[in-house]
């Protein structure tokens, strides 16, 4: 029989279910001027390679300037938040429902991660669940570490680890095995070297942060910093992770996107919450 003192340590040491403790490190944030040279020769193996350099160009070099980040520990879903979990909020009357249509089996299916839900609609459910969104530099970090990794699972692009799409008229690409959205987890060997799941592909995600470009079109200053926060008053929301329907180029773990604060097919989220 295991006495109740070494039941009450287990308690304590045990992370909360679907959860994973990201702990404190360094890490350099964002893309030096090769990396984003090597980013666009990424996007060049894609059908729409020749509009690369002037369409997704901008979008690359606002991952600069690369410099020098300490994250606090922190604790971040597993996986992208379920249209499951999400429900309960909505049901609790604390979310907002999804748009999309109940019953539309393209999204509306319990183990896929919720789409169709704002910016607003994401920090509600976090806020219910007694966390919040990580912000960019939080989701970066345990996407990457300190190991500076391109990809969630190492430096070499594989297809087969992630639900993504193709920079192409046809944006699906069911290779990975999923045309449109795949069950939140399906992807095990895509994981971060700590089990974090699905940060490349399958739903962009809504993170706390915002794109504010300099003149040059680079998207950071060159300071390092401790735990950055965005200024909410300036540019525009930013997602993480690639989505579906989006090339190899932006399922790397520096890449940025950007959207109004609206509901999309494409965009998700997962929580954090503080130690």
């Amino acid at each position: 029989m295991i006495a109740a003192a070494t039941i009450a340590i287990l308690s304590l040491t045990l992370p909360p279910s679907g959860r994973v403790h990201v702990p404190s490190g360094t890490f350099e944030m964002g893309s030096t001027p090769l990396e984003m040279e090597r980013a666009l020769q990424l996007c060049e193996k894609e059908l729409y390679r020749n509009h690369c350099r002037v369409s997704v160009g901008p979008f690359i070099l606002a991952e600069g300037y690369a410099h020098e980040v300490m994250i606090h520990d922190f604790w971040l879903d597993r996986t992208e938040v379920t249209v499951a979990n999400y429900g309960r909020c909505a049901a609790a009357r604390a979310c907002a429902p999804p748009s999309f249509e109940e019953g539309d089996l393209e999204f509306d299916r319990g183990s896929f991660p919720v789409t169709h839900v704002s910016l607003e609609d994401a920090h509600k459910y976090c806020s219910y669940r007694g966390g919040r969104l990580p912000t960019e530099a939080e989701w970066e970090f345990a996407a990457r570490g300190a190991a500076h990794r391109i990809f969630p699972w190492g430096n070499v692009y594989n297809p087969k680890l992630s639900n993504h799409g193709a920079f192409a008229s046809n944006e699906g690409d069911a290779q990975d095995g999923f045309a449109g959205l795949a069950p939140v987890g399906s992807f095990p060997d895509g994981a971060t070297p700590l089990g974090i799941l699905d940060m490349a592909g399958n739903v962009n995600e809504w993170v706390d942060g915002r794109i504010v470009l300099e003149d040059t079109g680079l998207g950071y200053p060159p300071a390092s910093a401790v735990n950055p926060k965005a200024n909410l008053n300036a540019g525009r929301p930013v997602v993480r992770g690639g989505s579906y329907l989006e090339g190899a180029a932006w399922v790397r773990n520096a890449s940025r996107g950007t959207l109004n604060a609206t509901r999309s097919s494409t965009v998700g989220f997962r929580c954090a919450y503080d130690p």
